[in-house]
């Protein structure tokens, strides 16, 4: 059996764990879906254009059934999300399982091999937890740690809530026990997720906080990073940001999806904010760490917003001076409050504000990248370049998947850039979204701007 794993890192966890089971189970997991008699594909349908992606996956896969496949089998959000009408809509696909059952997958897998079509939509909290089996995919250096399920904000535009469930907490000796674990398997960088991973601990005690839980971490003699992803601007305390200066194996990297600047959208979207307060975070983040990359995700075209609430967002935009930024235009969400406000903005305009957007973030993310020629890095090398003689990797300014590179071309023989092995790097050049770097010549002293 094999499984093709959709979306974000989030639902690359669930993936690992369903591939885990099954295989402690006895399942044989190829990886390509030409070979496998069972293929899962965890979806996402967070907006149209995932669920699109999900279903032209589902078909093109179940195509293979006349190459010798017998099961296709739907995981993910996609079944929680049209669940109702699933079996009757999708007869090519042998079984459906949510998001809140993926704990179920070796019982829907044999009942499938047993000709049944079945659909399994518990809803949570199921989560997994350190002794889960999982079966990690990707690189061996790099590793998710889901600390958390669930959201429990109420933002007009998102389906998560519905098809993820209330935000539910792991426990945090629970999330010790598998940081220990992949330290002691040799992973060199690890990424703590959550729909929004500021908020852990706040269903646990008032005691219970991310900071805190960072603090318990025994990180004292690794020599890896730890990287928080997906923060919640409410989430951004003194005490986070002091437990991120205080301990070196954090990385001072800090992924906060803001979704837009001008305060009456934020309210239609049921957000809180603006601005103004959210550039009094991001000034905090820089006055206790200096040099920290601040990367986070806006919408675009949402219903009724005006060229003048536009150029607001472009006007914050060019204030905060985000080290990364992504975003993508609003889409009508059936069953989400937004899909019911008026005052729709024309898709083509939608368009052009998105590509206005991004060609302002590109000439800021330029001028930010060649602030860092002439500076040293500790880079983690992964790949091949696509040119000759190239390699790449990635500094503590670039999640995994998500942000730039640094392509670096060693000026000696190139046994000395291994993936999954740190290197200092000098910078030497700079484009809209990689740096372009060489091994550091450690005889000569240059600008230091983040070893750890």
């Amino acid at each position: 059996m094999t499984l093709v794993s959709l979306g974000c890192p989030k639902n690359l966890v669930d993936s690992e764990i369903m591939l885990g089971l099954l295989e402690e189970a006895g399942y044989c997991v190829v990886e390509e879906v030409d070979a496998a008699e069972v293929i899962v594909v965890n979806t996402c349908a967070f907006i149209e254009p995932a669920v699109e992606e999900a279903l032209e996956a589902l078909l093109d896969l179940s195509e293979l059934k006349s190459a010798g496949a017998r099961c296709i089998i739907c995981a993910g959000c996609l079944t929680e999300r049209y669940r109702e009408n699933l079996l009757d809509q999708l007869p090519e696909i042998d079984a459906f399982v949510g998001p809140g059952s993926v704990g179920e997958i070796v019982s829907v897998v044999d009942s499938c091999l047993r000709g049944k079509r079945s659909l399994v939509s518990a809803q949570p909290p199921w989560l997994y937890h350190a002794g889960t089996p999982r079966l990690r995919s990707g690189a061996e250096w790099l590793a998710c740690v889901k600390i958390a399920d669930g959201c429990s904000h109420r933002c007009s535009y998102c389906m998560i809530p519905r098809l993820r469930g209330p935000f539910r907490s792991r426990g945090g000796d629970d999330i010790r026990n598998e940081v220990s674990r992949l330290i002691d398997e040799g992973v060199r960088e690890i990424c703590m997720i959550a729909q929004d991973t500021s908020a852990w601990g706040m269903d646990l005690g008032r005691e219970q906080t991310l900071a805190r839980l960072l603090r318990t971490l025994e990180l004292d003699a690794w020599e890896g990073w730890l990287r928080l992803q997906y923060l919640h601007p409410e989430g951004i305390s003194d005490e986070l940001l002091a437990a991120v200066a205080e301990i070196p194996q954090v990385v001072p990297y800090f992924d906060i999806p803001l979704q837009h600047a001008d305060q009456s959208v934020l309210r239609s979207m049921g957000r809180s904010g603006d601005g103004a307060s959210y550039l009094r975070i991001i000034a905090r983040i820089r006055d206790t760490l200096p040099g920290a990359a601040i990367r986070t995700t806006l919408i675009v075209g949402y219903p009724g917003e005006s060229p003048a609430q536009f150029e607001r967002l472009l006007e914050f935009v060019r204030e905060a001076r985000f080290d990364r930024l992504s975003a993508f235009r609003y889409w009508d969400e059936p069953g989400t409050a937004a899909a019911d406000l008026p005052d729709s903005v024309p898709e083509r305009d939608a368009t052009d504000r998105l590509d206005e957007l991004m060609l302002l973030q590109a000439a800021i993310s330029r001028g930010i990248n060649e602030s860092f020629i002439g500076s040293r890095l500790r880079v983690l090398m992964e790949r091949v370049g696509n040119q000759p003689g190239e390699f790449a990797g990635r500094s503590y300014r670039d999640a995994p998947e998500i942000d730039g590179e640094v392509i670096v071309r060693p000026t000696e023989a190139e046994e000395q850039v291994r993936p999954g092995e740190f290197i200092d790097a000098d910078v030497i050049g700079a484009d809209d979204h990689d740096l372009h770097a060489e091994p550091a010549d450690l005889s000569k002293s240059t600008d230091e701007r983040e070893l750890r």
